[in-house]
């Protein structure tokens, strides 16, 4: 018996007893990695139902072995729990079914909780795109840079928020040594003691990048007077508003929505960390952004994506949120470049379609997600950015590389515009 072992033998014996217990079954599974049961209510010896949960509690305790609680504590009963907000069988991962029935999982976790949160209700107010990564070095915070430059051309107004902030880079690359006095970590210490506002105003700069009729405004990491970056860094997760306690991404989302009330934007970026981090869950799933997502064709990436996109198989809220992902094929090399975007098609598809692509089905259904490998519409289709040598150590605050930008970034930019802006292609 081990972890993956438990969580699935305890499946198997709740669905079982599904059709005799005739309600759903929530496994709550414990920061160890204990099991336990929850259940609407109690039931004395001379219910019919008494015996099946007593045969649960037997089945569980004796199968799962340090994997369960005692069989004594095994099962909670909500009636016993009305002060405690309790998950229920729409927002919560299924893992079975029976009878009608379902056996739910609610996961407490350290971390990692947000890549199963919900998003939100409704759109933004301004068009949000989350630029994310599953590993670092593939171009995210260059192709922030030139999409909010893109954009700004094009006359729209730009609000870019550099929100890696463990490796902060798209404030930098916009703005040079122009910061504003505050930054984005000076917010999150500054609102947990209720001071938020103080600051709101003095955390944007205009970039002198934009060239054209729109503006590029920028929301660094940092500003000129942050002062200790750590000391802010290690207090700018904390789960605390000046009300008490706050979840993170209801925070961050208080965050964008006060500056662009301030801003006025049309498109908000959202320049995201790297990797499994619930900040990186927050952009993706709370914000209600678009959510671009950029892969190199290596086991590594596949492998990565690979753990989310299992995690959201189950996610009872992944019809929401699952059309706004968008495959970015990142640095695609200059020789072998046909090749090498058929790879990375074929295993983005792998991906979606062992995960978030839904059955084929006769194709008729119009709630059906499903795309081949070969649709360019597709979810999983990569956009591809072209490497370029320029670009490597590209610093625009010295040269804007135009030309090797067209070359790198031309296909993308006229995608963005046509398919995620829904502006009509220009002749």
């Amino acid at each position: 018996m081990n972890f993956n072992d438990a969580l699935e033998k305890a499946t198997q014996l709740a669905q079982a007893r599904l059709p005799d217990l005739k309600e759903h079954v929530f496994l709550v599974r414990d920061l160890h990695g204990r099991i336990r049961v929850l259940l609407k209510k109690r039931r004395d010896d001379k219910s019919p139902f008494y015996p099946h949960i007593q045969g649960l509690i037997t089945d569980i305790a004796h199968a799962l072995g340090a994997y369960a609680y005692p069989a004594n504590d095994l099962v909670m009963y909500r009636e016993d729990l009305k002060s405690i907000q309790l998950p229920d069988d729409q927002a919560s991962a299924v893992l079975a079914e029976n009878a009608g029935h379902k056996v739910c999982l609610h996961d407490r976790l350290l971390m990692g909780a947000e890549w199963s949160a919900s998003p939100p209700l409704g759109p933004p107010r301004s068009k949000r795109f989350t630029l994310f990564s599953m590993k670092g070095g593939v171009g995210r915070s260059t192709t922030a840079t030139i999409l909010a430059w893109h954009l700004a051309k094009k006359g729209k107004r730009v609000l870019v928020f550099d929100l890696d902030l463990e490796s902060p880079g798209v404030g930098a690359a916009l703005l040079g040594v122009d910061l504003p006095r505050f930054g984005i970590v000076d917010w999150f210490v500054e609102d947990a003691l209720g001071q938020g506002d103080a600051v709101l105003g003095e955390m944007v700069r205009q970039s002198t990048l934009a060239n054209g009729p729109g503006t590029i405004t920028v929301v660094p990491a940092f500003g000129s007077d942050t002062g200790d970056y750590l000391a802010k860094l290690g207090r700018a997760y904390l789960e605390r508003g000046p009300n008490g306690h706050e979840p993170w991404p209801s925070r961050l989302k208080r965050l964008v929505e006060g500056i662009e009330g301030q801003e006025m934007p049309d498109v908000v970026l959202l320049d995201s960390r790297t990797g499994l981090h619930d900040t990186s869950a927050a952009l993706i799933l709370a914000m209600g952004a678009d959510t671009l997502m950029f892969a190199v064709d290596t086991p590594q990436t596949w492998s990565a994506y690979g753990f989310l996109f299992k995690h959201w198989a189950i996610h009872p809220d992944r019809r929401a949120f699952r059309e706004k992902l968008w495959v970015v094929g990142a640095q695609v090399p200059d020789t072998g470049r046909d090749d090498y975007i058929n790879a990375l098609t074929d295993n983005a598809w792998d991906l979606f379609r062992d995960t978030l692509y839904d059955e084929q089905g006769d194709g008729l259904d119009p709630d059906i997600f499903y795309s081949p490998a070969e649709d360019p519409s597709g979810r999983h289709y990569p956009r591809a950015v072209f490497w370029q040598r320029a670009l490597m150590a590209f610093d625009p605050q010295k040269a804007w590389a135009e030309n090797d930008v067209a070359a790198a970034y031309g296909g993308f930019l006229a995608w963005f515009d046509r398919v995620l802006l829904e502006e009509e292609e220009a002749p």
